[in-house]
């Protein structure tokens, strides 16, 4: 008898492959492998940039965000970095890899974050970087403009630098970004680019930052062919759109079917391509659920014990997946 398939719930990448088989061939056959990737590496920064109203010149790459994020802590974490309890977890692998000290800042029962106690906390410890996930990781919200902006002003006070990790921000509202040379962005195009497997992240910074993000970064961060997959969606305005609708859709549909059970779990409202519940019953439907083919993200942290992460899924999987969550209910 075969097994049944799982439907995976914990990744938080796009549930559909963004190009055809065809588009794939045609980049490939267009990649030359002999030379090394100016052109390429040039368009895309011209795509990306116009796409998401950035300068183009002030745009680097490098393979995957999170090759970024350790290069921010080897460059500038020399006294401390400090991130929020939870965030992405490898805020904390990368600083420890580096033997620099690690702060965090926790949470309260809700799971938000009280911006006052943050910069109370870096007033004190001083640290010279801040990573924080905006919108934030795992719990799925876009913080308000006036708090990032606080956290800003706060590392300025240090003489730190703040990064602002917007991985997820495709799906949230745009918001009014800090200024200065001491605030990075980095973003990525695992999400709702659906181009995970490429490995390219993007950095922006302004003036000396970004001189010494250029400096310590490799002359050509990319493969050639990496960039040209990702110019061939980059340059069908249409098909991107396509895309970005299809999982906006699978949101849509996600927090339908957790809708029906939210007097007995807390559904976080979510700026992210995943729905954040926590609660007595949360990890209960969890488990619920995988015997059903659906795996959801569970944690081992103490902090997130009764919370369980979904991640959008294929559209032709949500009948399933809300019969489940009805039978679990009833």
């Amino acid at each position: 008898m075969k097994a049944k398939s799982i439907v995976s719930m914990d990744r938080n990448t796009s549930p559909i492959v963004p190009l055809s088989e065809e588009q794939i061939i045609k980049a490939t056959k267009n990649t030359l492998i002999n030379l090394y990737p100016d052109k390429e590496l040039q368009r895309f920064k011209r795509l990306y940039a116009t796409r998401n109203n950035f300068d183009p010149e002030l745009i680097e790459l490098a393979n995957g965000s999170d090759e970024w994020l350790q290069k921010f802590i080897f460059t500038f974490g020399e006294k401390g970095v400090m991130s929020l309890n939870p965030d992405f977890v490898m805020y904390q692998v990368y600083t420890e890899q580096v033997a620099v000290p690690f702060y965090q800042v926790d949470c309260k029962p809700d799971f938000s974050f009280d911006f006052n106690e943050i910069s109370k906390q870096i007033s004190e410890k001083e640290p010279s970087l801040f990573l924080i996930s905006n919108p934030h990781n795992p719990t799925g919200k876009l913080f308000k403009e006036e708090e990032i902006e606080q956290l800003a002003d706060a590392m300025a006070k240090v003489g730190g630098y703040l990064v602002i990790d917007e991985a997820y921000v495709e799906f949230s509202s745009d918001y009014q970004r800090p200024s200065g040379e001491h605030v990075i962005i980095v973003r990525t195009l695992s999400k709702i680019y659906g181009l995970a497997g490429l490995r390219i992240g993007v950095a922006v910074a302004e003036g000396e930052t970004f001189e010494k993000i250029t400096r310590f970064n490799h002359p050509y961060p990319v493969n050639s062919l990496s960039l040209n997959l990702a110019n061939e969606l980059f340059s069908n305005e249409t098909q991107l759109e396509e895309l970005i609708h299809y999982q906006l859709e699978s949101k849509r549909l996600l927090e339908k079917s957790l809708q029906k059970v939210r007097h007995l779990i807390h559904v976080n409202p979510s700026s992210t391509n995943y729905l954040f519940t926590y609660g007595e019953k949360a990890v209960s439907l969890a488990d619920f659920l995988l015997k059903k083919g659906f795996q959801a993200r569970q944690y081992r942290e103490p902090l997130l014990a009764n919370a369980v992460r979904y991640s959008i899924i294929p559209l032709e999987n949500y009948e399933e997946l809300e019969q489940a969550i009805r039978d679990w209910s009833e």
